[in-house]
């Protein structure tokens, strides 16, 4: 009788065992049948994990990007199309920086294709450099010389041969914007390269585009560009100081009276107006205390 009861208990828990089981793997099963998209990426995130896979040194990989780029997305306005064309964006500012030992001799002067994109094209290439323009100018770069080296630098011409069919109308007058900012410079050697007037300007275009277009992609990278121009429009760069000798540079002088006539509405010079006239009473120290907190802002 003992025996009978065992073999009973026993073969109770297998059972019970059995059930258990049986309830967890439904569970699992469940979960994946409740959650089938958890796991799929969007095509953003596809291009983003295959250029985390590419050789950002090679300045070929924009190329492969790019190709990438047309196989996942297709061609009409969207702002998911915005979206991987920022990523490109961002990757080729990577390569930029990167990719330039494997571009550059040292011995051979580059200086022919400086802006050579604006300033003959192609037929205007030395012939000993058409190799390596070809392969510079087909990945998305153009040359750039600045304190005496050779860069590479995005070239927008680029942008708009391979990605204007694919982005909103937003997202193309940003990258017009863009495309005009770098063919008349910014900076070179730690200084501003542009008059007073363009500083001014760049700023408070970025800062009504970035407001037209809060919380979109084109919206998103304006801000950045906003962010980066209203920097230097408070406390200038190493080489062009807004402050120096204990009082506002002549540059930024003429730049914020600019502001004042050009914009006296803008947010930029409304957040700036108490700073300014600090600086115009030389109250200097007064002025610099404002600063941490004024570029810590954003729109």
């Amino acid at each position: 009788m003992k025996k009978l009861f065992r073999n009973c208990l026993v073969i109770s828990l297998l059972f019970t065992a059995c059930v258990s089981n049986n309830k967890e793997q439904q569970g699992s099963d469940s979960i994946s049948v409740e959650n089938p998209d958890e796991y799929n990426l969007s095509k953003p995130e596809i291009l983003e994990d295959y250029i985390l896979a590419l050789d950002s040194t090679d300045v070929g990989s924009v190329g492969k990007a790019t190709a990438k780029f047309k196989e996942l997305f297709e061609q009409k306005e969207s702002s998911e199309n915005d979206k991987g064309v920022s990523i490109i964006m961002d990757y080729i500012d990577k390569v930029s920086m990167y990719a330039n030992r494997s571009v550059f001799e040292e011995d051979i002067n580059y200086r022919p294709l400086v802006n050579i994109e604006f300033d003959g094209g192609k037929a205007a290439v030395p012939s000993d450099l058409e190799d390596v323009y070809e392969k510079i100018n087909n990945n998305g770069f153009r040359v750039r010389e600045a304190e005496g080296m050779f860069d590479l630098q995005p070239n927008p011409i680029y942008f708009q041969d391979n990605f204007y069919p694919y982005i909103t109308s937003d997202f193309e007058i940003l990258l017009q914007q863009l495309g005009r900012d770098n063919m008349e410079g910014y900076a070179s050697d730690a200084a501003i390269a542009i008059p007073f007037q363009s500083l001014v300007q760049r700023t408070v275009w970025y800062e009504d585009f970035a407001n037209k277009t809060k919380g979109t992609t084109a919206g998103d990278l304006a801000k950045k560009e906003y962010e980066k121009y209203f920097t230097t429009l408070t406390i200038g760069m190493d080489n062009t100081p807004a402050i120096e000798s204990q009082q506002a540079s002549p540059y930024f002088q003429e730049a914020y009276t600019y502001l004042k006539d050009f914009a006296p509405n803008s947010e930029t010079y409304k957040k700036l107006e108490p700073y300014i006239a600090l600086l115009q009473e030389q109250k200097i120290d007064e002025a610099k205390a404002l600063v941490p907190n004024l570029i810590g802002k954003s729109l």
